[in-house]
């Protein structure tokens, strides 16, 4: 019993805060759906393309020039972190600090020098979009300043904040979005954005500021050479964010140009359903898992280890989720949304082996982060990136917006199938029996679903989904029962 303790203390502990991140991820998503849902009632589908559009700008500048500290500040900070030095480790937040300042006047310079092109690429007769353009400047430098104090509390462990942080904004974005829906319709976009980013920006300086007050030093010299190894670790990470983002951008630019923005706005809805609500499993990964496994980065069999259990974990929980979406899509389209966006079903449907594979691939494609190996993980990423906007614009071309679905579930795999070989020589990376036996009983499970669901009527679709997700959730769940303490305390306090 002795020898197995460490390992069912580990997986207790990636279900904690997979259970806490997942949790607050949960209220984000109901916040979202509600936000969705109120959304398409006062927007409509090109309203949705508009924000799409607005988001896909605000992502490409704002990891353009974040240089790419919120990465490497969390590998940083966990190194101070666990050296248990307070002073080395208060004056590295200043460093961090004046830095996403730095980075945040960069990316305002940047929005409004990109803005004009941007307006042809994206609307090649409406030249007043430069100005709405322009407005996004502020949103994506508040983004940076956040999300430097957010890499602050990951790489200090606090992450009880993290998760605070993460449901009280969902509910302020809300909150503060809505309104201007109702009341502006389309022209209430921009500002109900810029306003609630502000509002998540306080948000964060609430949980930061009382740990370690605001401190910069703007016109230091010794604070920007202490920060020049971060950008060592984040430029290429903010090359592999630019190709990334800019290939989501001209993806759907071609989308708009090649049919509407209707057609865009139901792609993003799409893409909301089966990568970001559905995505909630992955929400611990970057908090939780990445300090983790930079932890063991020298130490082959460790890395392996936690790279496993990982991906064990996250197959038992994503797998029964993508079998519900794909039962009920449907009905959950028309529950969330209106009934304008029931076409977007098809490619949700298509793109359900995005999500499922992803849950193998995030756990290996940390590995070079982890090891300091940024510019190798550039590498990757833009490969795959660029291999994903062409299977996807194809496949869109051929099968339109279902093919735009199986575009997605076919880049998962091209990724699966790159970063598997290519780790695997470099970082001798192994993926253990026990780990495949999981993936590969879920994912034949997953497969007969999409079969029944694409070939099969309504009502045995349901019949023997249904059976399908029983099965899959009485499988996971004996997986997890086994091999962890957590779901024993919680099944002990049910039957109280």
């Amino acid at each position: 019993m002795a020898e197995i303790r460490p390992k069912k203390a580990s997986l207790d502990h990636v279900l904690k805060y997979m259970g806490i991140f997942g949790g607050v991820q949960g209220l984000m998503m109901l916040m979202g759906v509600v936000r969705n849902k109120l959304a398409s009632l006062f927007l409509g589908t090109a309203g949705f393309g508009l924000m799409a559009i607005y988001n896909s700008i605000t992502e490409l500048v704002q990891s353009g020039s974040n240089l790419g500290l919120p990465i490497a500040s969390v590998q940083q900070l966990s190194e101070l972190f666990e050296s248990g030095d307070d002073a080395a480790i208060t004056h590295f937040v200043k460093v961090v600090r004046t830095w996403s300042f730095w980075a945040a006047l960069l990316c305002i310079t940047l929005t409004l020098a990109l803005a004009p092109f941007l307006a042809h690429l994206f609307f090649e007769n409406e030249p007043s979009r430069i100005w709405d353009i322009m407005w996004l400047a502020p949103m994506a430098a508040m983004a940076i300043v956040f999300s430097g104090e957010a890499s602050i509390l990951k790489g200090l462990r606090h992450l009880k904040r993290v998760a605070s942080i993460s449901a009280i904004s969902a509910v302020t974005t809300l909150c503060l979005t809505v309104p201007f829906f109702w009341a502006m319709g389309l022209r209430g976009i921009l500002l109900s954005l810029n306003i609630s980013t502000l509002a998540v920006l306080a948000v964060h300086f609430m949980f930061t500021l009382p740990l370690f007050p605001w401190r910069i030093g703007f016109f230091s010299r010794d604070i920007f050479r202490e920060g020049l190894p971060l950008l060592r670790i984040g430029i290429p990470y903010v090359l592999a964010a630019v190709v990334g983002t800019g290939c989501a951008m001209l993806l759907q630019a071609f989308l708009k140009r090649e049919s509407s923005e209707e057609t865009l706005g139901l792609y993003r809805v799409a893409y909301t359903l089966m990568v970001s609500y559905a995505g909630i499993a992955f929400s611990a990964f970057e908090a939780d898992y990445f300090p983790r496994l930079s932890s063991v980065n020298h130490h082959r069999e460790d890395r392996n280890e936690v790279i496993n259990q990982q991906i064990r974990v996250g197959v038992m929980v994503v797998a029964p989720m993508m079998l519900i979406m794909l039962v009920f899509m449907p009905v959950i389209l028309s529950l969330l949304f209106k009934d304008e966006f029931l076409p977007a079903a098809d490619m949700a449907v298509c793109a359900v082996f995005y999500t499922f594979l992803r849950a193998i691939t995030v756990p290996i494609g940390y590995t070079a982060l982890a090891c300091g190996h940024s510019m190798r993980y550039m590498v990757m990423e833009a490969i795959y990136d660029v291999v994903s906007l062409l299977l996807i614009a194809y496949s869109y071309h051929i099968w339109g917006l279902m093919g735009a679905g199986i575009g997605l579930s076919l880049s998962a795999l091209f990724d699966l199938l790159l970063i598997g070989i290519t780790y695997g020589v470099l970082y001798r990376f192994r993926m253990t029996v026990s780990t495949a036996r999981l993936a590969i009983g879920q994912s034949l499970l997953v497969g007969t679903c999409l079969g029944v669901c694409l070939l099969l009527p309504p009502t045995v679709k349901y019949i023997i989904g249904s059976l399908l997700i029983a099965l899959s959730m009485a499988y996971s769940y004996r997986y997890l029962s086994r091999e962890s303490t957590v779901i024993l305390k919680i099944r002990n306090k049910l039957r109280r």
